[in-house]
């Protein structure tokens, strides 16, 4: 499928620690108590020299830490860790995504000279950026932002537009031109895809008692809509869909891999949030993916904690992975994710805004 020396991005998930519970997030239930199945992990810079062996992708060109379940901000040795990236690769472009509320000041200085850009996930103002990012303070994220831009950082703004903050856009893209954001996108949700692939008109929020807290909708304003999700009404069932949808996996498309904290090794992060969470245990591609985990070696083969980086990339199980698409077990998530009908991901990666 891929040789490491070919791979061009690499997706890290060096922590599954998050100050925020954001609802559509796989870390909790759907922004209430944490997954009691997630195993949490803090990479260690020692553990990260151990299975990440650098000095093999000879054709990396970038390296971005947007983990499926955590902040990397989260992550003590997140200032080491991308420094050690910069002495080794020092011409691999570093980026990192965060809610920006987590992390002290001086950590955003001290990264600045060793990350090309950090993303933040801003999605409101201060009156509504907590709906969507909970637990997440708004002085403490301007205060983060404004601290590593003045420290000389290229800062990234990223807006997920729903029903709530849709009218907020335009005036965030000017807050954010005014703080010296290099670039504003205003991203189209895709995220009201519920884990069984199912489309849902709002998002039910709950509190860590499993009471209801609020409801969030999707964006009501056409221009901010997803329309990819109009398609669906041709599909009568995603599950069918799925398994008869052509592939065109994206990961294999950039030659990108992803390592999430827990060690496991996928093409992308879209499978590795169906490992975990009620939503997805018992599902059929929850118990696909275990089978050709097995089917490929267990453990030594799949997991950097349990054997090596080049022989789980260049083993069979990137190839299981991608035999599946051709057989009568296709992975549902690669169906939905990559299949040739829509795209919700692609979609909200059409940003609308501006970069200097």
């Amino acid at each position: 499928m891929i040789t490491l020396s070919e791979v061009k991005s690499l997706q890290l998930e060096i922590t599954n620690l998050c100050n925020a519970a954001c609802p559509q997030c796989p870390r909790n239930y759907f922004g209430g108590k944490t997954l009691t199945t997630l195993p949490l992990k803090n990479w260690t810079l020692q553990e990260f020299k151990d299975n990440v062996p650098l000095t093999l992708f000879t054709s990396l060109e970038q390296v971005y830490f947007c983990g499926t379940y955590g902040d990397p901000f989260s992550n003590y040795y997140i200032t080491q860790i991308v420094q050690y990236i910069k002495e080794v690769l020092p011409t691999v472009k570093v980026g990192i995504h965060t809610n920006g509320g987590i992390g002290k000041n001086k950590t955003y200085v001290e990264v600045a000279p060793y990350v090309d850009f950090i993303a933040f996930g801003i999605d409101g103002l201060e009156d509504t950026n907590h709906i969507y990012r909970r637990n997440v303070l708004w002085n403490k994220v301007m205060d983060n932002a404004t601290t590593y831009i003045a420290g000389g950082g290229i800062a990234y703004w990223d807006f997920i537009v729903f029903d709530h903050n849709q009218h907020q856009v335009e005036t965030a893209e000017t807050l954010s031109k005014e703080m010296g954001f290099a670039k504003f996108s205003a991203k189209r949700t895709g995220r009201f895809l519920n884990r069984k692939h199912e489309y849902e008109s709002k998002l039910t929020v709950y509190n860590k008692k499993n009471l209801v807290d609020y409801i969030i909708y999707p964006p009501t304003d056409k221009k901010w809509r997803n329309s990819n999700y109009d398609k669906l009404e041709n599909i009568r069932s995603i599950s069918e869909y799925a398994k008869t949808a052509c592939i065109s996996c994206n990961a294999l498309n950039i030659k990108e891999i992803y390592i999430g904290a827990d060690g496991f090794v996928f093409p992308c992060g879209w499978l590795h949030d169906r490992l975990y969470g009620p939503e997805v245990d018992g599902t059929a591609d929850q118990i696909l993916i275990k089978r050709l985990m097995q089917q490929s070696g267990g453990l030594p083969r799949t997991n950097v904690f349990h054997g090596k980086l080049q022989e789980i990339v260049e083993g069979p199980w990137f190839e299981n992975i991608k035999r599946s698409w051709t057989n009568g077990s296709k992975l549902e998530r690669c169906g939905v994710m990559c299949g040739d009908k829509f795209n919700l991901i692609g979609e909200q990666n059409l940003e609308v805004g501006y970069k200097e």
